[in-house]
């Protein structure tokens, strides 16, 4: 499976941290017996990237007050991807959202280990020029946050 991932540095605050990912068909194992395929829509080859942008400007990390706004971008051997959408998901702890005393965003980390969740934000359709937009808002409480998108045709 093709992964990209994005780790972005913690400077002033507020630490971004995205992976996007594709999820073509493949074995679960290097010789894989039928009963352990993974079965899953096939993607195409190519490249899925995820910035993150504030003002329109790509940023690693944010002060906190500051809105950032997600952008996947997609491409083939051919150029841009057209169409399709990309799902735009944030890793998020259970318990309530939008609570400015208690934040349930938490890093990638936390989702694989399975104690947080991947919530979608927002699904989008490509543009003429294979991208995307997301917004996430204005982050309030200092923190790192895990973001990924999921493209599909």
């Amino acid at each position: 499976m093709k992964r990209l991932c994005l780790i972005a540095v913690a400077l002033s605050g507020v630490a971004l941290v995205g992976c996007s990912r594709q999820s073509p068909v493949e074995p679960a194992g290097a010789a894989a017996a039928p009963s352990e395929l993974s079965a899953r829509a096939a993607a195409a080859p190519g490249t899925y990237d995820l910035f993150f942008l504030n003002r329109g400007q790509p940023v690693e990390s944010l002060v906190v007050g500051q809105e950032v706004t997600l952008k996947a971008h997609v491409t083939s051997s051919a150029g841009p991807v057209t169409s399709g959408t990309a799902i735009f998901q944030y890793c998020s702890r259970p318990g309530p959202k939008n609570d400015i005393t208690r934040a349930d965003e938490a890093p990638k980390a936390e989702c694989e280990a399975g104690t947080a969740r991947w919530t979608t934000l927002v699904s989008v359709g490509l543009n003429q020029f294979g991208d995307a937009y997301g917004g996430f808002g204005v982050v309030r409480i200092p923190r790192t946050i895990g973001f990924r998108y999921q493209f599909s045709l």
